[in-house]
């Protein structure tokens, strides 16, 4: 596949990469991109699907949520949803960023320069790589935590005003 290429988003399966569902389902978030980018990465520990019901529930290490919780079947969709709801897996969106290339993250920002979670991958993808991306420094928005304290441990950190965000992971990029 080249660079930035991807096949389509899932529908609803049964089997994942080899996972059962606990029930067909929509797969979403990490898992999502991890099948459309054919990315070389484990899958998650608990992956996210979209099931029937209107209730999210965990069952067979998958974590299912309402049908009102689906994301737009695109890139920034799943990301959304997979830093909303799944908490940073740094191996996963190093992986993804490097088969997207610059140029789709670029485009997320411009679509939405203010956006908390368009600054956070912009800063991720920047952090990660350690590649500086063709956009101005943020000039507006509230500053974003990259790690969400809530979901996952995070360090004090410091803020980078380039992204008007707080990098709060609790390590360096070494």
């Amino acid at each position: 596949m080249e660079r930035g290429q991807k096949k389509p988003f899932s529908g609803r399966v049964s089997v994942l990469h080899g996972r059962w569902l606990p029930e067909t389902a929509l797969p979403v978030g990490y898992a999502a991109l991890i099948d459309a980018f054919d990315l070389s990465v484990p899958i998650p520990i608990t992956p996210a699907a979209i099931g029937p019901r209107h209730k999210v529930y965990r069952a067979q290490d998958w974590k299912l949520y309402t049908p009102r919780h689906e994301p737009e079947a695109s890139l920034i969709g799943h990301l959304t949803f997979a830093l909303r709801y799944e908490g940073l897996d740094l191996a996963v969106l190093k992986m993804l960023f490097r088969a997207t290339g610059p140029k789709a993250i670029v485009e997320i920002v411009r679509a939405a320069p203010t956006g908390t979670y368009a600054r956070r991958l912009w800063f991720l993808y920047e952090w990660l790589l350690d590649e500086r991306l063709d956009l101005p420094d943020a000039t507006r928005g509230t500053y974003a935590l990259v790690v969400d304290p809530e979901q996952q441990w995070a360090s004090q950190g410091e803020t980078s005003s380039r992204h008007r965000v707080k990098n709060n992971l609790p390590g360096t990029r070494a």
